[in-house]
């Protein structure tokens, strides 16, 4: 029995987020619909409630799908009882026409996750598996829940939702407490508050009718695709995705406002629902409402950072841009005596989780956490799929094997007595489970990181990272280097509090031995790897790059050469680089690049908006 649904008129608040559900509800070219948000803000609850008004089907993806599901594969009783081969349709065939619903999209495993891409690019699933070849058609708009929290989404999938809406739990007492006395009423007596609600649900449901049927009387003219265009270059969207998503929302827009032309407000209002997960550095002035004065809409980051944001601004740097460079050239680096920077708790922090977010790959690996998905090498994770068995049969998927077998019942004299299943038939369950990194953080502490405050920014962006790394269960160890050594200030621990300590007393001063600050977190890094072979390394190198110490030779040309033997070791790295523009060498983006890592000026952490910075890092990413 299906549990009763809340109603869809019935969520307080989440305007912004009950628009974009509507507008694809009218329009499904718009794609689909992403909700990114704290847990608690009725982001299930509205795209359930949906699905309850006449007119919307809406099927649900559960995060636990397994490949069967999504794509269909053999009919099980068919095949046992006439030994043929028959195609079950899977998920994707079914919501043909139809709204599927992803909940906690961003934990799909990676092979969902590819096989939603290919049906949304193509409209059609296509299934080659157990002796099957089959394919239909399958047009569907996507909706999806998550918690940036959780984990951060593949940029191929975030671009293909239409619509993006950054959804932040209510702040007024008052409203708040509304939430609370419907949620009760309607735990309380179910259909009492439905038959209360109904009239309201009806009416939404003939809005929605009128404006479909209205839709294809609603026309684009060279205006509106102008101004389209010039919205989407100004936010440096990628692509032309993000024009066709405007001007199909627009037109939902006015259909649903009973209209049959496009007016400058329903392209304003489309745009901060189509560009927030789009916009990318260097996009031309603040979004479309601030250019008028208005304040943003409840839910809608103005900065369409994922996850909206309750954490402190910082007040030194606009929110839709990259931070000011001052007038005046900073102080000169000192030489003298080791300084000492206190970074008070409550200090300006980094969005940096999917900088440090690394890639699912094939290797099979023991232990806990919650950095990586990996291929489990013991019986602990979710089932994902299947495999024939190398050696013994362990952790059998039954599904699948009863699947393998069926075709081969009538052959093999199976009946009412029961399945005969060979060793041929036999899989076993490939299971998905996350483990924590092993993260070295290489600190330049020299005298020139003491200039202009830069060593406060640096430890600011470390402890972003280091909070980071606490929530996913990782490993940190701290090599700092400075005069004429690198040193392991802090061998790895899961202790990320003696990491902070440690970080805090960090004394900065005399030259920059770069190359010898590399090789110190390459060594602590491979002597981990020989204690756990199968650990998750990354290196977190932060500097300016002006390597000016060596014990013989160039120290530039010492440093790319130690910058080398990370690449050679199979270590993924990530580049944080602390100079200031206007005077600039770019020596750090030069190590990146002999590193194969990315390179991150440190403004950009907070600058940068979170799907564009690097997803993955593992030594054998997939």
């Amino acid at each position: 029995m299906d549990r009763p649904l809340y109603p869809f008129t019935a969520v307080v608040g989440q305007e912004r987020a009950k628009q974009a559900l509507l507008c694809l509800a009218v329009e499904p070219r718009i794609g689909g619909v992403l909700l990114c948000g704290e847990k608690g803000t009725a982001k299930s609850t509205l795209v359930r409630a949906l699905g309850g008004l006449d007119g919307v089907r809406l099927l649900e993806l559960p995060v636990s799908a397994t490949e069967d599901m999504l794509l269909g594969g053999v009919e099980l009783e068919a095949a046992v009882r006439t030994g043929r081969r028959t195609f079950q349709p899977g998920l994707l065939a079914r919501a043909d026409g139809a709204v599927l619903y992803a909940d906690e999209v961003n934990l799909l495993p990676s092979a969902l996750t590819a096989a939603l891409l290919d049906t949304l690019e193509t409209g059609v699933c296509r299934v080659e598996r157990d002796g099957i070849s089959h394919t239909c058609p399958a047009r569907f708009a996507l909706v999806g829940t998550m918690n940036p929290e959780e984990g951060t989404l593949r940029p191929q999938l975030l671009d293909r939702f239409g619509l993006y809406v950054a959804v932040t739990g209510e702040r007024e007492p008052e409203a708040r407490k509304e939430v609370v006395r419907r949620r009760l009423a309607f735990e309380e007596k179910t259909a009492a508050f439905r038959a209360q609600w109904a009239r309201r649900e009806e009416r939404l449901a003939g809005q929605l009718a009128a404006a479909r049927a209205l839709l294809p009387q609603v026309d684009v003219g060279e205006a509106e695709e102008q101004a389209a265009c010039l919205l989407a270059r100004q936010a440096n969207a990628a692509g032309h995705r993000a024009e066709l998503a405007i001007l199909h929302t627009a037109r939902a827009l006015a259909a649903l406002a009973g209209r049959t032309y496009i007016n400058l407000e329903d392209l304003h209002t489309a745009a901060e629902l189509a560009l927030p997960h789009r916009r990318r550095e260097g996009s031309e002035g603040p979004p479309p409402r601030q250019e008028r004065g208005e304040e943003p809409p409840q839910g809608s980051g103005a900065d369409g950072q994922a996850g909206g944001g309750d954490g402190p601004a910082d007040e030194s740097h606009p929110a839709d841009g990259p931070p000011q460079e001052g007038v005046q050239a900073p102080a000169p680096p000192t030489e003298q005596g080791p300084s000492r920077e206190r970074l008070e708790q409550g200090e300006n922090l980094y969005e940096v989780r999917a900088l440090l977010t690394t890639r699912a790959d094939r290797l099979a690996r023991r232990g806990s956490g919650r950095r990586s998905k990996t291929r489990s090498a013991t019986r602990r994770g979710r089932a994902v799929g299947d495999r024939i068995p190398r050696g013994k049969a362990e952790d059998l998927a039954v599904g699948a094997t009863l699947r393998a077998a069926a075709p081969y019942q009538w052959s093999r004299g199976g009946g009412q007595s029961g399945l005969v299943i060979l060793p041929p038939d036999l899989r076993v369950k490939v299971r998905e489970s996350r483990v924590g990194a092993d993260i070295v953080f290489a600190v330049d502490a020299s005298g020139s990181m003491g200039a202009a405050r830069r060593m406060k920014e640096v430890k600011e962006a470390v402890l972003s990272m280091l909070m980071d790394s606490y929530q996913k269960r990782d490993q940190v160890g701290l090599v700092a280097f400075r005069g004429g050594e690198a040193a392991a200030v802090l061998e790895l621990t899961r202790s990320v509090e003696l990491a902070q300590r440690e970080l805090q007393a960090l004394p900065t001063g005399g030259r920059t031995p770069l190359a010898a600050g590399l090789e110190e977190a390459r060594r602590m890094l491979e002597r981990q790897r020989r204690r756990v072979r199968d650990s998750l390394p990354l290196l977190v190198l932060i500097t300016d790059g002006r390597a000016n110490f060596s014990r013989g030779g160039d120290p530039v040309e010492e440093a790319l050469r130690a910058a080398r033997r990370v690449a050679e070791a199979h270590i993924p790295a990530v580049v944080i680089d602390t100079e200031r523009q206007f005077v600039s060498l770019g020596l750090a983006a030069q190590v990146a690049q002999v590193m194969g890592a990315p390179c991150y000026r440190v403004e950009e952490l907070r600058a940068r908006p979170l799907a564009q910075l690097v997803r993955g890092h593992s030594p054998a990413a997939g």
